[in-house]
């Protein structure tokens, strides 16, 4: 899956010269983060909510309250905005991504193509993605099972769920952290998953959850 599979394209974004003051009620009412900054249709930064709450003066300051007022509103998102942001190509596969936002420290990256901002990749959709890729929102049975790295283990699992004509939701695996076994996970299509499990055990699988 690549990351124009799942971005949102609907990208709310702001000209360098817009005020702290509005990109602030930006954010609030269109419940965003992050605001690209374009200058004549090219990215040429990105704000934040941690970036506008920095900026936001601190009670220690010793300018007035007016001095304050009349400071904060000259300032644009020019004045704070990370200039030339990495962005991301829409072609990017989605693992990629997650790779890259957890190795910079990144909650999301804009999307470019062809020097166009076409959307832009968050956490929250990573989280959308991740709840369609283990098949969540279809009610179901889980089964646990830890399996060690010799071939045919899935061909067994696979060849089980067939015989039950049991729809696979989804399937995730885990590496091991301590002992050699993997921890395959499995989400099914079906309201009991008791006799699978036993399918399974009476194949040899080390089935540790079923629920």
């Amino acid at each position: 899956m690549r990351i124009r599979d799942f971005m949102s394209t609907n990208v709310v974004a702001v000209d360098k010269k817009t005020t702290l003051h509005d990109a602030r009620k930006i954010m609030k009412a269109h419940k965003i983060r992050r605001l690209p900054v374009l200058k004549k249709n090219n990215l040429v930064g990105l704000i934040t909510e941690h970036m506008l709450l920095e900026a936001s003066p601190s009670p220690a300051t010793a300018l007035s309250i007016h001095e304050l007022h009349y400071l904060l509103a000259k300032m644009t998102v020019e004045d704070i905005m990370v200039k030339n942001p990495y962005t991301v190509s829409p072609d990017m596969p989605a693992e990629e991504a997650l790779q890259l936002g957890q190795e910079m420290g990144y909650g999301g990256f804009p999307v470019v193509e062809e020097g166009r901002l076409v959307g832009i990749v968050t956490e929250s959709d990573v989280v959308r993605l991740m709840t369609r890729v283990l098949g969540v929102r279809e009610k179901g049975k889980r089964i646990d099972i830890k399996v060690s790295k010799e071939f045919g283990n899935m061909h067994g699992i696979l060849k089980t769920l067939d015989e039950h004509k049991t729809v696979l939701l989804s399937m995730m695996t885990l590496p091991p952290e301590q002992d050699d076994d993997w921890l395959v996970v499995l989400r099914l299509k079906s309201d009991d998953a008791e006799p699978i499990a036993k399918a399974l055990k009476s194949s040899g699988f080390n089935v540790t959850y079923v629920g």
